[in-house]
């Protein structure tokens, strides 16, 4: 009886894993910039709808340091086995345990990593400030006609 349940437990185990395994990966990328892939679904969303997700902040982000005329601040903070990347005050991605096994690393040193990646890809994206408040400004008076 104890063999069959430790049969049972294995195989179920094996799905769980392939099931985990064969979730196509999904990159965020903006503009030619690569930012991370998620590899796993986390809080119900695979990892397009996480990317998704993510794209639409990207837009709260720009939206923010246009307005602004500054650049982007990228903060990371840990919690309890999982993290956040913030940028610009805007919660951009959390960093799951899942997402660090996906990735054979922890879950500080990946949020670490997606942390400096996105600060990068956005330095990259972004103008500077200088050129940026022009630009908001003339945005501003192509939308006032």
């Amino acid at each position: 009886m104890r063999l069959r349940w430790l049969t049972v437990m294995a195989v179920v185990a094996s799905a769980v894993g392939l099931s985990v395994a064969q979730q196509t990966p999904s990159d965020v990328a903006f503009a030619g910039e690569f930012f991370f892939r998620f590899r796993v679904a986390a809080g119900g969303l695979s990892p397009q709808a996480r990317a998704g997700v993510v794209q639409e902040r990207l837009t709260q982000v720009f939206t923010r340091l246009y307005d602004r005329g500054a650049l982007p601040t990228v903060g990371v903070r840990h919690h309890n086995g999982w993290a956040t990347i913030w940028v610009t005050g805007v919660l951009f991605v959390t960093v799951t345990p899942d997402d660090a096994r996906a990735n054979g690393t922890t879950v500080r040193h990946l949020a670490s990593q997606w942390g400096r990646n996105t600060a990068r890809a956005l330095r990259t994206i972004l103008p500077t400030p200088k050129v940026a408040r022009p630009l908001r400004r003339a945005l501003w008076l192509a939308q006032a006609r």
